[in-house]
C-alpha cells in the first residue's frame, strides 16, 4: 500500500527536476543569444555639449572636433568620442565620451573609467603623477550620480596639444562620469565619461561648467 505513495513522491521530485533543467537550458540559450546578436542591438549614442554653452558661444573653447568610434569586448561596448579645446591653443582639453552597451555598468564602471583616463592620457602624451583623488563637490549642474576624479600629469616628449608647455611641466587631469539607462533591455545602458586637461584650476573649472551642458 505504501508502495504507490512513494512512487507518486519519486515522480514529483522528477518533474520538478526536469523543469529546474528546462529552465536552467532556457536561461543559457537566451544568454547565449544575448552575447551573438547583443552587438548587433546596441546603437552608438553620441554625447556632446549644447552649443548655447556659455564657454562655447563665448569663443573661450572650441569644437567638437575628433569625433571617433570604436568597439571593444567583442562588440557589446560601443563608444563615441569627441573632443574640445580652448582657443588658445594650449590651455585645455576636453574629451567626452559616450559608451553604450545591454550591460549594466553600475559593477565594473570604476575600473573601465580608470582604464579610459589612463588610455586618454596616454594618447595626449602625458603621464599620471601619483594616484587619483575621489572629488567631493557639490554641483548641481551634474546628475547626482555623477563621480568626479582628479590626477596630476606631466607633460612627456610625445605632447601634441601640450607641447607647448614643455616636458616636465604640471597639467591637471579631472574625470566627471555617470550612467544612465535608457529604458527597456533593448535601448541598454549609457555611461557618459568626460576626461578634462588643463593648466590650471580656472582651465578646468570651465571644462567642468562645459561638462554641466552635456546631452
Amino acid at each position: 500500500m505504501e508502495e504507490p505513495e512513494l512512487r507518486i513522491g519519486g515522480w514529483e521530485k522528477k518533474s520538478r527536476g526536469r523543469w529546474f533543467k528546462r529552465l536552467l537550458s532556457l536561461i543559457i540559450v537566451a544568454f547565449l543569444g544575448l552575447l551573438v546578436i547583443g552587438p548587433s542591438l546596441i546603437e552608438y549614442k553620441t554625447a556632446e555639449i549644447e552649443q548655447s554653452s556659455f564657454y562655447l558661444t563665448a569663443g573661450i573653447w572650441n569644437g567638437p572636433f575628433e569625433q571617433k568610434y570604436g568597439k571593444e569586448f567583442n562588440g557589446h561596448f560601443k563608444i563615441s568620442s569627441l573632443t574640445y579645446e580652448t582657443t588658445d591653443g594650449s590651455s585645455g582639453r576636453l574629451i567626452i565620451m559616450s559608451l553604450s552597451t545591454l550591460l549594466n555598468l553600475d559593477s565594473q564602471i570604476e575600473s573601465l573609467v580608470v582604464d579610459k583616463i589612463k588610455e586618454k592620457t596616454d594618447e595626449e602624451g602625458l603621464t599620471l603623477v601619483g594616484n587619483g583623488v575621489v572629488l567631493n563637490e557639490n554641483n548641481n549642474g551634474l546628475p547626482p550620480n555623477a563621480v568626479l576624479y582628479k590626477w596630476d600629469a606631466k607633460v612627456t616628449e610625445a605632447a601634441g596639444f601640450f607641447a607647448p608647455l614643455g616636458v616636465g611641466e604640471t597639467l591637471q587631469v579631472k574625470t566627471i562620469f555617470w550612467t544612465k539607462a535608457n529604458g527597456g533591455i533593448q535601448d541598454g545602458f549609457q555611461a557618459i565619461i568626460c576626461v578634462a586637461f588643463g593648466v590650471n584650476q580656472t582651465t578646468i573649472n570651465q571644462a567642468t561648467e562645459l561638462v554641466e551642458n552635456v546631452s
